[in-house]
């Protein structure tokens, strides 16, 4: 682990939500605390993360935020950045720039932001070199994300880096799969993530339906919540799958309860890097994806799983199929891999070359 040698440290983080940049904000801040400097997690007041923040023990400091640009908040980061000598800052986020941008005071050396989602807009333009100018470097949580970043944001004279999202404790959280067997007499798959369109849960219940349509006894477990919810209630029934298909809401640690499934279905049409696959990778469950953004470069890392061209849900099917008929064994290899790949030791590591 790297010596703690960094000057203090701020990471931003003002999404009100609880998705994976939040959790993703708050490990980093106890991550830095613990290994590398003395570091401050600051949000939005009344927020998800302000509360959940405080639970987990990170150094918290709630502002009031109005907008994406807010001239009370720049006073009070301002102030705050000269009050705790911080030096360094890394943001999570993109929306809230501006007003980062006006707070920066000479004091602060190292200004990084931490890439997690695919863009699709470019933002060269005049307003946007301006309050991208102060940037030191563009921290991405994958190789695709570090194309997107290139293509699409005033690098300037910024560094680019790949610094892939520690899975930290969880690594010895996460239970090993549910092994499939010849004595085994359901299929079991899960999916974990916002219930929306484009994260894969569509092509999962028509995935779903073909195996039934074989004669294979599948069962679907769907984690998470969203605006999709109703759609995929009426689209199981319409498939009439309904039977065979739970939705389990939103539940903390999901990867918790990998020991129960056979196989993890992510057949998500586009991913910065997919937390929820990376923990069901490190379970040594069966995981499957399609051909497309990041998951390639999971491939490249030498991580084993099926990936069906993009948007080809019979040739998921097929890969599903595949592994019933097959009974394979849960993928140990996975396992001993990530605990390498997404350590805290390899992201602080990593890290620390762009603090001061």
């Amino acid at each position: 682990m790297p010596e703690r040698h960094i000057s203090n440290t701020a990471v931003l983080c003002f999404s009100p939500n609880d998705g994976g940049m939040e959790h993703d904000a708050i490990s980093m801040a106890l991550n830095i605390d613990k290994y590398l400097a003395n570091c401050w997690l600051v949000v939005r007041k009344g927020t998800w993360l302000e509360r959940q923040g405080g639970r987990a023990g990170a150094k918290v400091i709630a502002i009031n935020f109005s907008g994406s640009f807010s001239v009370s908040a720049i006073v009070r980061m301002r102030k705050l950045w000269r009050e705790q000598q911080i030096k360094n800052i890394i943001f999570l986020g993109s929306s809230e720039i501006k007003s980062i941008h006006f707070s920066l005071t000479t004091g602060v050396e190292k200004f990084i932001v931490r890439h997690g989602t695919t863009k699709s807009s470019p933002k060269k333009d005049f307003v946007r070199r301006l309050t991208w100018s102060k940037v030191t470097a563009h921290w991405c949580i994958s190789q695709h994300l570090e194309k997107n970043v290139r293509s699409l944001f005033p690098v300037g004279d910024a560094e680019v880096f790949v610094n892939y999202v520690a899975l930290g404790s969880k690594l010895n959280e996460i239970p090993h799969a549910k092994q499939l067997t010849a004595r085994s007499d359901s299929f079991e798959l899960v999916h974990v993530g916002r219930l929306v369109q484009g994260k894969g849960q569509r092509d999962v219940l028509s995935a779903a339906k073909r195996l039934r349509d074989h004669g294979i006894p599948v069962h679907v477990s769907l984690y998470g919540d969203g605006d999709d919810n109703q759609y995929l209630v009426d689209l199981a029934k319409q498939l009439g799958i309904e039977e065979c298909v739970r939705f389990m809401g939103y539940v903390d640690s999901p990867f918790s309860h990998f020991d129960k499934y056979h196989a993890f279905v992510y057949p998500s049409h586009g991913e910065g890097l997919g937390n929820a696959f990376i923990e069901a990778l490190a379970s040594g469950i069966h995981c499957f994806s399609y051909q497309n953004t990041v998951f390639p470069e999971l491939k490249s890392l030498g991580l084993s799983f099926y990936m069906a061209p993009d948007r080809d849900v019979a040739s998921l099917a097929e890969d599903l199929k595949e592994v019933w008929e097959a009974r394979s064994p849960v993928n140990q290899g996975n396992v001993e891999l990530c605990q390498n790949v997404f350590s805290v030791e390899a992201e602080m590591d990593a890290l620390k070359g762009y603090l001061c």
